[in-house]
Parts: structure tokens; sequence; C-alpha cells
């Protein structure tokens, strides 16, 4: 089954490195002093969360001349920084919640409703959603017209035992596979190591893996471009 499953991106969410960008001024905490490692590596994403602290982030011009990655900009639930955020032309708008845990959002919601339908009408932008593995939000997403859904996997990680942990993964890929019947892309993100990366692509089909703490953990251990490759090849081979 595993050679049937066509090979996901590797998607960087740079949002921990600019929450230490907050409290010291190394340049592993600079995204832009990185961009070009992630273009040596064939990285297929970059993320981040739309804010005053993302500094030259902001300037798309500049990033794009840097690399050919996805970039992906996680925004709130609210039209006025939906906006900002569609004014710099990313590939993709992630409506999430940074206020909860694993920054999933509910639906259905009207909020939600309206900032989705804001995106999907325009050119060149696609729309997606943060939510919790549940089937009702994933077919919730495919009314709503949503391009893409990322799936937290935070609570994979926080289950205690094999079984609990083969339960929820079985809970993930359910709710993946039936987004992927419903020609939703389906991506994977929060939390995420090694063990349960090897553990989603033996199972199932996903776009983008977005990998942030995991990977700044690593590159203060080898370096960023070496953990940048370790987290490729596991996904590569997994």
């Amino acid at each position: 089954m595993k050679g049937q499953l066509k090979m996901p991106y590797f998607e960087i969410n740079f949002d921990p490195f600019i929450a230490l960008a907050k409290i010291t001024g190394a340049p592993i905490s600079n995204p832009l002093n990185l961009i070009s490692f992630t273009e040596t590596a064939d990285v297929g994403g970059i993320s981040f969360t739309y804010g005053t602290e993302i500094g030259q982030l902001n300037n798309l011009g500049l990033l794009r001349s840097m690399t050919n990655s996805r970039i992906n900009i996680r925004v709130p639930a609210d039209m006025q920084v939906v906006q900002k955020a569609v004014l710099l032309r990313p590939d993709m708008i992630t409506i999430c919640d940074p206020e909860t845990d694993d920054t999933t959002v509910d639906i259905p919601s009207k909020v939600i409703r309206d900032l989705a339908t804001a995106v999907v009408n325009m050119e060149n932008v696609g729309v997606a959603v943060r939510l919790k593995p549940d089937v009702k939000c994933m077919k919730e997403a495919y009314q709503m017209g949503i391009d893409e859904v990322e799936i937290a996997t935070n609570e994979l990680v926080e289950q205690a035992s094999h079984t609990a942990f083969l339960e929820y993964l079985g809970r993930i890929t359910h709710t993946i596979r039936i987004g992927r019947r419903n020609n939703l892309r389906v991506s994977v993100g929060g939390a995420l190591n090694y063990r349960m990366i090897r553990a989603l692509n033996e199972v199932v089909e996903v776009e983008f893996i977005s990998v942030g703490r995991a990977l700044l953990a690593q590159a203060f251990l080898l370096g960023f471009d070496t953990a940048v490759k370790e987290f490729m090849t596991i996904i590569e081979i997994s």
C-alpha cells in the first residue's frame, strides 16, 4: 500500500523561529537567513502567521525571488487581518485560531464561511481551514468551497498508549480519506515528529506535512540545513 501513496510536500512553519526572534537575535531565528537552505533542499512550502512581528516576511516579492516554495500565510478569523494578508498575494491563506491550543477553528460558522467566501472569490489565492480530525467538519469544509484543509495532529503525540495512538491515528486517517473523496486537498501539521510522520505516511496520502517546533529543535542540535534534509529524508522514505 505504501508504494501507491504519493509523496507529500514538506512545509516549514516558521512561527517557532519568529517567536524565538522576539527573545534572541540569533541568525537561526531569522527566516530570511534560512530561505536559501529551503530552496536548496527543494522544500515544498513555507508558512507563517500574519502579524506585526513577521518583519520582512511581509515582502512576498522578496520571498518569491528567493524561493519557489508555496507561501502559506496563517490568519485568525478576522476579516481585516484576512484582507491585509490577501493583499500580500500568498499562494494560500489558512484560517486558524491562534488562541486555541492546536490553533483549530470550529465549523460550521458564519464568520468562517464569510471569510472563506471572500478569499475563494479571489484569483490565484487558495483558502484553507485548520480543523480537528472530524468528519462532519471535513464535509462542512467541502460545502463551503474550501480549497484545502489542514488537519491538526497535536493530540496524536499526547496519546498515552500505543493503542490510543493507533485509535487516534485511525481517526485522522478516516477524516483525511473522507476529505479526499470530496476532492479536498488535505494537509497535516501540529507537533509532528519523526514517528508521527512515518505513521501517517504509511497509511494515508496528504498534500503537505507542516513541521515547525521539531525542526527548530533539530536545527539547534544539527544545524538548520542538516535538520531540513533529515526531515525531507523521513518524508521521502517513510
